[in-house]
């Protein structure tokens, strides 16, 4: 991993003067957002992506934004290319304008241009959870009546969009800790919800981790981290405020038989419900009212908003039902957050078939034995071809060998894994499709 800080403080981005961006990778969820953002502050805005033919894709043209095939990509001159670390360095759209001269931006610094202006630039951050605890936030600041402005990695709502244009000084943003893009940001307030140790391709050790989450929590004006996240904790900067169970928080929580009883610094502040499902939720939802009483939101609005709260999209989003089984989209890839999701999933129905779709050749090299425990959660697993992402393959390293391995039931793509799925299924089972590449498309198979 590098070490490099990888930006220069002050901003010194080409945005300022430009008029015209191209979005390398623009049907990523967040990418989507911040191309709409940008079209509401005044520029043109056009991108590529390979899923040009997704609903995305159609969702962005409908908006006025064009979306090319990322293999005929033409960035043109006169325009500044912002691009996701997602997108191949290789790649044509890339290749394409650094050949003309264009400049080229990553995205995080088009969303830290985005945010320079707000006088509260509210951050979270952490392996997990940070898109379902920036949804609980979004929904509480609106619900507090600060109209904030939001940039998500995931639907804010379930059949959402992953971004929201406000008009008040709150500016709040899920900050990816990959290749240390959020190193870029200078937040006002920074919540981190976990470490872990993810992005084997980028952070060798969990000490690479560590090292990173401390660089960017010394950056943030004030920090909020989890305390029942020991090597969270451990990397913490002085004065941060902390949340969680463990005895000292400054926001501690008590299981209730109603919820959570919640003291703010040894002051009760009163009971915490949640709609949503799963133990996870009960740490996203604890990070949140933390930040919001830091922010000055009165506790009753906060529990109030939390209560009606339906979660985000692609977590646990219930997406369909099929011969009776309840058919639900996640987007774990890690395996901690494949254990989560699957135990709540057990909640749900009598028995759980699970499709999972790994990510990375890299991050499924180095969780081989660990992907094999988590996913045994359900009672029939079925792996299809693993999502490259931005990677090439590594030898060996395949979805058909780790089902093999691990006594799972394999098929090359969703649609065949379907066909052996869906005879099995029965009343009150549940079926998920799991992980962050295109496995989300399978929904639309069950229509057939």
């Amino acid at each position: 991993m590098s070490t490099k800080k990888g930006h220069s403080d002050p901003l010194s981005t080409p945005f300022s003067g430009a008029r015209r961006l191209y979005f390398g990778g623009i049907c990523g969820s967040s990418m989507s957002g911040l191309a709409r953002m940008a079209q509401a502050r005044g520029f043109s805005v056009r991108g590529c992506d390979r899923r040009y033919r997704s609903g995305e894709a159609e969702a962005l043209r409908e908006a006025g934004i064009p979306v090319e095939a990322e293999d005929r990509a033409s960035p043109a001159k006169g325009e500044t290319f912002v691009y996701t670390l997602a997108l191949d360095q290789a790649s044509r759209p890339m290749v394409r304008a650094k050949m003309r001269g264009i400049p080229t931006v990553p995205r995080i610094e088009f969303l830290r241009f985005l945010m320079e202006d707000s006088p509260h630039r509210v951050t979270v951050s952490g392996m997990h959870g940070k898109s379902t605890t920036v949804g609980m936030l979004a929904h509480i600041f609106q619900g507090a009546g600060l109209d904030p402005n939001v940039s998500s990695g995931a639907p804010l709502t379930q059949g959402g969009e992953s971004y929201r244009i406000g008009g008040g000084e709150v500016f709040l943003a899920e900050a990816c800790e990959y290749r240390n893009a959020f190193h870029a940001l200078r937040p006002t307030l920074a919540l981190v919800t976990n470490i872990d140790h993810d992005h084997p391709d980028w952070f060798h050790t969990m000490a690479d981790v560590e090292a990173s989450f401390a660089f960017f929590l010394g950056r943030a004006k004030g920090a909020i981290v989890n305390a029942d996240c020991p090597p969270l904790a451990r990397i913490a900067p002085r004065g941060a405020v902390t949340y969680g169970f463990s005895r000292g928080a400054d926001y501690h929580a008590t299981p209730t038989r109603g919820g959570l009883l919640i003291r703010q610094r040894g002051e009760k502040l009163g009971l915490l419900t949640l709609s949503v499902g799963g133990a996870y939720q009960w740490e996203n939802a604890l990070g949140a009212v933390a930040l919001s009483r830091e922010m000055g939101i009165p506790f009753p609005c906060i529990a109030e908003q939390l209560a009606s709260f339906r979660g985000i999209g692609r977590r646990m989003e219930r997406v369909g039902s099929c011969r009776g089984a309840t058919v639900y989209l996640d987007y774990a890839h890690h395996p901690t957050e494949i254990r989560a999701a699957l135990q709540a999933a057990r909640g749900l129905g009598k028995r759980v078939f699970c499709l999972y779709q790994p990510h990375t050749y890299t991050r499924t090299q180095t969780f081989w034995q660990a992907f094999g425990k988590s996913l045994a959660e359900a009672d029939m697993t079925t792996l299809v071809d693993i999502y490259p992402a931005r990677e090439q393959p590594i030898p060996d390293i395949t979805s058909k060998r780790l089902a093999e391995e691990a006594g799972f039931s394999y098929a090359p793509t969703a649609e065949e894994a379907l066909q052996k799925i869906l005879p099995l299924l029965r009343e009150e089972d549940v079926l998920l499709l799991m992980g962050a590449g295109d496995v989300a498309e399978a929904r639309h198979l069950l229509d057939r």
